[in-house]
């Protein structure tokens, strides 16, 4: 009779990690986010120079679900979709006054992740997709949307209990440099603005 129960307990436990085709995770860390470079016009006599916006570390946080599209054992194929947020982001430029405001900035990214060994206790992955990026600057109440290329990779740690996994990541949120309405400065063009975000967090897989 025991042997019976603990047959069938095997049974439903690989079962159920069989049917594992949807994670949901949560990751918190440092944002490292490059300066911004533009053209500062000097009144009341130009030339304009060069100038930069300044920005300051921070902490992000980011929630992520992706649903198993393919599993060929050796790796594994997800849809993904992560959103992350860096609530306060101090930068300093030169055309306000005492210099020093503060940027909020969420990310919104689908896209594909390829896990590797997913059947492993360590199992890395990599992430490539697009979406957009939504700043806003507090001192004007300006806002700016940007189109955004999302890519990264990472590892997945399995523990003990079947539902809960580790998760340690680094995702790069690249995008256009926002342009905030900052007073007599204007921002260039291309995709060279890096939203580095680098942390870990929990995985619940069902």
């Amino acid at each position: 009779m025991k042997r019976s129960l603990v047959l069938v307990a095997l049974l439903c436990a690989s079962t159920f990690v069989a049917a594992q085709k949807a994670d949901a995770a949560f990751v918190v860390g440092g944002a490292f986010v490059s300066d911004v470079t533009g053209t500062a016009f000097v009144l009341p006599t130009p030339p304009n120079i060069t100038s930069t916006i300044e920005t300051g570390n921070q902490v992000f946080f980011e929630g992520e679900l992706g649903i198993r599209l393919l599993n060929a054992h050796v790796m594994s194929l997800h849809a993904e979709v992560a959103v992350a947020g860096i609530p306060s982001q101090p930068i300093k430029f030169l055309t306000e006054p005492g210099g020093l405001a503060h940027q909020r900035s969420v990310f919104l990214a689908p896209g594909i992740r390829f896990k590797f060994l997913p059947g492993a206790p360590v199992s890395p992955w990599a992430s490539i997709g697009g979406g957009v990026a939504f700043y806003s600057l507090d001192t004007f109440n300006t806002s700016d949307k940007k189109a955004l290329l999302q890519y990264g990779g990472g590892f997945d740690f399995k523990t003990g209990i079947p539902l809960l996994a580790f998760r340690a990541e680094v995702r790069d949120f690249l995008t256009p440099d926002p342009n905030l309405g900052i007073p007599l400065f204007t921002v260039g063009s291309g995709l060279h603005h890096h939203n580095i975000l680098a942390g870990g967090g929990l995985v619940l897989r069902f």
